[in-house]
């Protein structure tokens, strides 16, 4: 661990801001800010011979955690006692006793993330806002925590030793200014990995000091084992990703993360994980190597467990006021299994695509909220809510060794959508897959740059598209989807690659005219949303947001970007089937719809819904009869009431 460092604070003022009386100047900063923090509520209560003062909240006892109550004082008391946290959290609950009630559906749910979701610029305006704990952040760790958060000095913020402590208090913080800005508790909790420790935090396992230090340790004892690595896996499921690595070998590899049906993360031996990375990369399967300097979450990570097993020895944790869900068992902690469970997750598979099936039995996606973190888990809990229902399959009915693949319907997304654009229309296509291509920038390739040329986002497209024509397939754009699948299929086309069985497009008139939006990007910021209120689409919530309007607003204006480059070029007509659709209340003539007989040898079918620019979302039932009727002899069993 570095030397400890004096946090900069200003003689006299910093004790003028807090109230201190000029005559405990002289005590000094650090007791200080102790005494401040005990009067606010984010340190524990201990008189200077250790005990608890008369009346104060029960404190540590020998031996137990700070802020944790002793055996004697919980006897006393006769149930338990509230550990010391940030203020405010679970007020109503805090006489419950050591049994969680039950909680109806639609209880708040709230998602803590983990590593990974660390950002430069992290905590800004958190740290002015609730100085006290980040003082105490600052003494407890030795250093300036704000200005790693907001400047990240030599990429540290990067370094597991660093990036733990720094997510635990900022997910802490948000969590707290989301409880005074009105948002309401968590009934359930659940965190990734790391995010598992504000969960029990919130829930009042223990005080704001006591998790901070678990997390300082956890990271200390993690970061010694850095030879190793780990891999996203996107496409196959966990069971297919295991048969994969048996299939090849990899015996040093192991299931660090289930996090959806469709992402699993490997984590192991660097040379395994290399071997991994371009075996399932020459497969067409979707990789990305994670930016972590060990196998979190694998076998390698046994020695951590070990240590971290010892060190929780040393403290006690108090009942739970809230449910928390385990990473490791997917299920509900037990009061008495909380040191034992956290040692154990380091070296367990997060098993979050469970624990979120788990919190869906109980709650709904719409109840709940992710703090701290840029959505990652939200976008993983609507994946999750609107996945198909697992298939059982029985050894008394095996797949037939020829049986013919099942169709594709290929889907792009419109401007600003990724890959949940179409979510409502899988669960009507029962005998088709439907797979929306992810475009850079957004959903799970945030972190990639965003393109604004119509030539570079085809090709990205075809990439993903290439080694998955092994089944008749189908293209679907909306908007700029549909302009985006036409180009895409006159590329295949020119690459002599197969071409789809039909080109379903909407909400867009034929490519050789112009687009009507080709010139929203250049708007100003003003005129931009108001024109996107005007196109409909565009979830209520987002306008009482500003934070995500400021973060969808470069996605937005670079789909735009795209239309406005878009130039139509004289081609032979595909030989493709096209079914063009729009709604009865958008501006397009029907001149502008039959335009796509210009692009097709074939006779173009045409479809008028009731509806604006955004139609689609009261029509899946209807669309997906019109796709499966659009894959020659497939049965119509598209829709399901």
């Amino acid at each position: 661990m570095p030397p400890r460092r004096p946090v900069p604070f200003q003689t006299g003022s910093w004790h003028r801001e807090r109230g201190i009386p000029r005559s405990n100047w002289g005590v000094g900063k650090r007791t200080a800010r102790r005494q401040w923090g005990v009067r606010q509520g984010w340190r524990k209560t201990v008189a200077a011979d250790g005990k608890n003062p008369p009346g104060s909240r029960p404190g540590c006892g020998k031996g137990g955690a700070a802020g944790c109550p002793s055996s004697e004082s919980t006897a006393e008391r006769g149930g338990h006692a509230p550990a010391g946290r940030l203020p405010c959290h679970h007020p109503r609950t805090r006489h419950r006793g050591p049994h969680v009630r039950a909680l109806a559906a639609g209880t708040p749910a709230v998602l803590f993330p983990g590593q990974g979701s660390q950002t430069r610029g992290m905590g800004a305006g958190l740290f002015e806002r609730f100085p006290e704990p980040t003082a105490l952040a600052c003494d407890v760790l030795g250093y300036d925590l704000p200005k790693l958060c907001l400047e990240n000095p030599d990429g540290r913020l990067d370094d597991t030793r660093c990036t733990q402590p720094a997510l635990y208090v900022v997910n802490a913080l948000s969590y707290q200014d989301s409880l005074e800005r009105g948002e309401p508790e968590g009934g359930y909790l659940l965190g990734h990995s790391l995010g598992e420790y504000n969960a029990l935090h919130a829930a009042g396992a223990f005080d704001f000091e006591t998790g901070l230090k678990l997390v300082l340790k956890r990271g200390e004892l993690m970061a010694r084992a850095s030879d190793g690595a780990m891999l996203a896996v996107v496409g196959p499921d966990a069971d297919e990703v295991r048969a994969f690595l048996a299939e090849e070998g990899l015996s040093r590899l192991d299931v660090a993360n289930i996090n959806t049906p469709v992402q699993t993360v490997l984590s192991g031996a660097r040379d395994e994980i290399e071997r991994a990375h371009k075996t399932l990369e020459a497969r067409g399967t979707r990789v990305a190597r994670l930016k972590v300097s060990a196998a979190f979450h694998s076998r390698f990570m046994d020695s951590a467990r070990d240590e971290f097993a010892a060190f929780l020895k040393g403290f006690r944790f108090a009942p739970l006021r809230a449910t928390v869900i385990a990473n490791l068992t997917a299920q509900p902690y037990p009061d008495r299994d909380v040191a034992a469970t956290l040692s154990r997750q380091i070296s367990g598979s997060v098993q979050w695509l469970d624990s979120v099936r788990y919190l869906l039995q109980h709650t709904t996606a719409d109840h709940c909220r992710e703090v701290g973190g840029g959505g990652v888990l939200t976008r993983m809990v609507r994946q999750i809510d609107t996945a198909p229902a697992r298939r059982e399959t029985t050894p008394q009915s095996p797949p037939h060794a020829h049986a013919q693949p099942r169709p594709r319907l290929f889907c792009i997304a419109y401007a600003g959508g990724d890959e949940r654009a179409y979510a409502g229309l899988a669960d009507h296509c029962p005998d088709v897959d439907v797979v929306t291509l992810e475009r850079p920038g957004r959903g799970r390739r945030a972190a990639e740059p965003l393109l604004r040329e119509p030539a570079a986002i085809v090709d990205d497209l075809l990439r993903q598209l290439r080694d998955r024509l092994d089944a008749p397939y189908a293209l679907y754009g909306h908007s700029l989807g549909a302009r985006l699948a036409f180009l895409l299929c006159r590329r295949l086309r020119a690459e002599r690659l197969p071409a789809p069985a039909h080109l379903f497009v909407s909400g867009e008139s034929g490519p050789s005219i112009p687009s009507r939006e080709r010139h929203t990007w250049e708007l100003p910021i003003d005129a931009f949303w108001d024109h996107l209120k005007e196109l409909g689409g565009i979830p209520a919530e987002l306008w009482e947001h500003p934070d995500l309007m400021a973060f969808y607003e470069p996605v937005l204006r670079a789909d735009f970007a795209a239309l406005g480059a878009y130039r139509h070029e004289d081609a032979p007509p595909l030989d493709v089937p096209v079914t063009a659709m729009a709604g009865e209340d958008e501006w397009f003539t029907r001149a502008d719809l039959e335009a796509w007989q210009r692009e097709s040898a074939r006779p173009l079918t045409t479809h008028r819904f009731p509806g604006d620019h955004f139609f689609i979302r009261a029509q899946w039932p209807a669309l997906a009869r019109i796709f499966t009727a659009g894959f020659p002899n497939q049965p119509n069993r598209s829709s399901r009431g």
